[in-house]
């Protein structure tokens, strides 16, 4: 997609313009309610509503950051394992990992 300068430039003038037009009119707006009493402008007033999909969005991101960044029980299992020399690493299962993944990032 090409983007013009010159409409980029347009539009934000336009933007400007009509911007100014707004708060002229909810100034006069504002003055004609402290005028007339009880009338009270709901131009440019804005309702919201979030989706129940991003509030489940960010309730996860929220767990998300919650959570510890490391497993402190699965460390200490691996430490002790190592310790008591239990751990044993099968080095043709770290080959054939490597080669998947591997064979995975250049398909």
């Amino acid at each position: 997609m090409r983007v013009n300068p010159n409409s980029v430039q347009n539009a934000q003038a336009n933007g400007t313009q009509s911007a100014k037009k707004t708060d002229k009119s909810k100034s006069a707006d504002n003055a004609e309610g402290a005028t007339a009493g009880k009338k009270v402008s709901t131009e440019g007033s804005v309702k919201t509503e979030i989706s129940s999909r991003a509030k489940d969005m960010a309730r996860a991101k929220q767990v998300a950051q919650d959570a510890p960044d490391v497993r402190e029980s699965k460390i200490a299992e691996i430490k002790a394992k190592i310790q008591n020399k239990q751990y044993n690493v099968s080095a043709e299962a770290i080959a054939d990992k490597l080669v998947d993944d591997h064979m995975s990032s250049i398909a």
